[in-house]
């Protein structure tokens, strides 16, 4: 007998092995096997069985499945996340073997030993001294930087045998020694009804829904596999999600809550346990025996987790629940790049379960998928805060605030009472903007903002590679005020100190939480209102809610229009729209001051007029005019490696490739006719690049990135998989790597 077995590498080839006759009746379809790989072993996958040899292959050549993986119950796929990976692997063009790894069933769990080991005052001399064998040295090293120590877990389990022999060495010489009751990281953990997370007391109170929307649900559940969008803030959905858990859990069925953030998802926990009569289980860092444990013996339940939990082996799903639908950390930044809001989707169709959305501003590839019922909050005009647009472009003199914001903070700290400044992180991005008007340089084919490069004085693409000299005036006005945008939030503080000596002032951004205490610290005093003014980046929303101030002043609205990215505008208007909601409603005293240099974009008038409507009619239409999602697809395409000569002449020669299977391929499919019949923007497929990736990645590695813009998806997901073939076997022995990017998120 014969057996397909895929192998979790970057590779999307199966490779053929004998199967003994004593494994015989063990390997079926979907079994782990250890396999010899080269010079190693590894754990693959069966994907297929035959008593025949394949053409092309001689007996003698192959080599035979070494074993079974543990016989546990465990050691096999179950039948729907194997398919489920397959699923994946296609949609996404990468690997199944790497896609299986998502699935993977844990193994038998091994009892590890309880101590660690540490490094004495000896051993730590001796390491001063130079005295260590060269050879023992790397074991005392590590060893000596841990000072809890290193577990005999991770001494033991390593392949190594030197370690092996290192440690019985460093023992004799009593420069380390045993110390008992070594920390065991569990990845999930079930919160008791009055488990506490290291989060502070939730502070959203969840809104209860109204009877009809809860009627709707209830019926929507009765014609799963089906979609809905929960359009609302946070308090909304909660209560939504809390109600809705309820019902499902009382079926019989268990719960699935997918959330970008793990410190979310955290708070997220503590606020269902509370809401809820049944067990919540935290879970974020990969299946374990743990989870499996907890499968089998408790169900239902409910699951939160981030985006690897959508892959989580829970039985009998009734809903899934995607909360924050349009973050970006939904996405995996690494191969296979799945999308969890759409592998949810995936999920939820073999599950037959319902599959909810919730935003408080959705994407607009949700909004644009016709069959997704939406249920939308609706808001009386006086929850709002009073919100006054100020065009920077008169008011700006160098200082990063105007004379009514300025004015509106005097007021606020005299009054006691609390603002948060709220600059946008991407205000950092090296755009040029003209102070008069706001305009700034735009590549004419990609409509995105130009990267500004300070050294070589010139404007990049970072899409098409297009690049122009600086622009001496304003293209719009005339004017000669170009400058880049710079101001952050450091500066935002220095210039908040100067003109409040007396306040309380905290900052909340990417340098202030690097450490876990020092963040955890830092929260704390947000949630205990120790502070006059709060400076923040978006990182105000990645964690437990602040309860809304007096004030809130959006230093730099427009700075995140300028990134060059063609979400630039939604990414900036979510983060608006939640920056907004950080200040109470107007006749509680809430105001916000929104500071730009282009009050009549629609962003802005979006947001000033709290009508999302302003915002998503534009934007699509302007999507709809240059080709972008969701009106067209994209896949981005990346060679990477160290030597650029070679990865330059591998990316032109992709780019030939799909020149042509996409571009000068004569037919379509059925709907790509209908679509182009229907859109004349969605015509044809265009292949973008290769443009040079700016600055190194990791261990020195240089790349080419490759873009792909068409109508029909199906065409262009198959034609890439071609050609990424094609360039796999010109390339066998290649020191370099290609990647694929399905449906991009981030491509800067």
């Amino acid at each position: 007998m014969f057996a397909d077995v895929i192998v979790p590498r970057h590779l999307a080839k199966t490779f053929t092995y004998l199967v003994p006759p004593s494994l015989v009746s063990r390997v079926g379809v979907g079994q782990r096997v250890v396999v010899p790989f080269g010079r190693t072993t590894l754990e693959g996958a069966v994907i297929g069985l035959t008593r025949d040899l394949p053409g092309g292959l001689n007996v003698s050549q192959l080599k035979a499945i070494a074993s079974v993986s543990d016989g546990d119950g465990l050691s096999g796929f179950s039948p729907g996340m194997f398919e489920l990976s397959r699923q994946v692997a296609e949609e996404y063009i990468a690997p199944w073997g790497q896609c299986l790894r998502l699935v993977a069933p844990p193994a038998r769990a091994v009892a590890q030993p309880k101590w660690s080991y540490v490094a004495t005052s000896q051993g730590r001399l001796a390491l001063e001294q130079g005295s260590c064998p060269e050879v023992h040295l790397p074991l005392l090293q590590r060893i000596a930087r841990r000072k809890k120590g290193l577990s005999a877990g991770t001494i033991q389990s390593s392949r190594r045998s030197s370690d092996r022999q290192a440690l019985l060495f460093l023992e004799a010489q009593q420069w380390i020694l045993r110390s008992e009751g070594a920390v065991s990281n569990r990845p999930s953990r079930i919160l008791g009804s009055k488990a506490g997370t290291e989060l502070s007391t939730p502070v959203c109170v969840p809104i209860a829904p109204a009877v009809e929307v809860m009627q709707r649900l209830q019926m929507l559940m009765q014609a799963c596999p089906t979609r809905v969008l929960i359009d609302g803030v946070l308090d909304y959905r909660v209560g939504i999600m809390a109600r809705l858990a309820q019902l499902v859990l009382e079926q019989g069925r268990s719960v699935l809550i997918i959330i970008g953030e793990v410190v979310r998802a955290q708070w997220m926990a503590q606020v269902l346990q509370e809401a809820t009569t049944y067990p919540v289980t935290l879970q974020s860092r990969g299946v374990s025996g743990v989870d499996a444990e907890l499968n089998g013996k408790v169900a239902p339940q409910i699951v939160i987790g981030t985006r690897s939990a959508i892959f989580y082996p829970l039985r009998s799903i009734g809903l899934i629940w995607v909360d924050g639908e349009e973050d970006s950390a939904l996405k995996e930044p690494q191969e296979p790049h799945y999308h969890a809001r759409e592998v949810a989707w995936m999920r939820a169709q073999r599950e037959f379960a319902l599959l909810v959305y919730g935003s408080a501003h959705p994407s607009l590839e949700v909004r644009s998928v016709g069959e997704i019922e939406r249920v939308a909050q609706c808001r009386e005009p006086d929850s709002f805060p009073q919100i006054e647009l100020v065009d920077m472009s008169r008011e700006y003199g160098g200082a990063p605030f105007s004379a009514t914001l300025t004015a509106a903070l005097r007021a606020t700290v005299a009054q006691q009472d609390r603002a948060i400044l709220f600059l946008n992180r991407r205000g950092y991005a090296g755009a040029l903007v003209c102070r008069d008007c706001g305009w700034v340089p735009r590549c004419a084919s990609c409509a995105v903002a130009f990267v500004y490069y300070r050294e070589s004085a010139r404007l990049v693409c970072r899409y098409c590679g297009c690049r122009e000299s600086l622009p001496e005036i304003c293209g719009a006005c005339g004017a000669s005020r170009l400058s880049p945008i710079g101001e952050g939030t450091e500066r935002i503080e220095q210039e908040v100190r100067r003109l409040f000596p007396g306040a309380r002032i905290l900052r909340i951004d990417r340098d202030t939480t690097r450490g876990v205490v020092s963040t955890r610290r830092l929260w704390q005093q947000v949630h205990s209102r120790t502070w006059d003014i709060l400076i923040g980046t978006q990182a105000l929303f990645q964690r437990e809610p602040i309860l809304p101030v007096g004030l809130v002043g959006i230093v730099h609205a427009d700075s995140g229009l300028h990134v060059p990215d063609f979400r630039a505008a939604e990414r900036t208007h979510q983060l608006l729209v939640d920056a907004v909601d950080l200040a109470r409603p107007a006749p509680s005293g809430g105001r916000v001051i929104l500071q730009t240099a282009l009050p009549m974009h629609h962003v802005m008038q979006a947001v000033a007029a709290h009508d999302p409507a302003i915002f998503y009619d534009e934007e699509i239409q302007a999507r709809r005019m240059l080709g972008y999602p969701p009106v067209q697809h994209l896949i981005y395409l990346t060679v990477s490696g160290k030597d650029r000569r070679l990865t330059e002449v591998a990316a032109q020669r992709w780019v030939n490739e799909l020149h042509k299977m996409l571009v000068a391929a004569p037919s379509r499919s059925a709907s790509a006719q209908q679509s182009l019949s229907a859109d004349p923007q969605s015509q044809g497929i265009v292949v973008l690049g290769p443009v040079a990736a700016t600055g190194v990645g990791s261990r020195g590695t240089l790349g080419w990135h490759i873009m792909v813009k068409g109508g029909d998806r199906t065409a262009m997901r198959d034609g890439v998989r071609r050609s990424l073939e094609t360039m796999e076997r010109a390339y066998p022995g290649r020191t370099f790597k290609f990647s694929v990017d399905v449906d991009p998120v981030d491509m800067g």
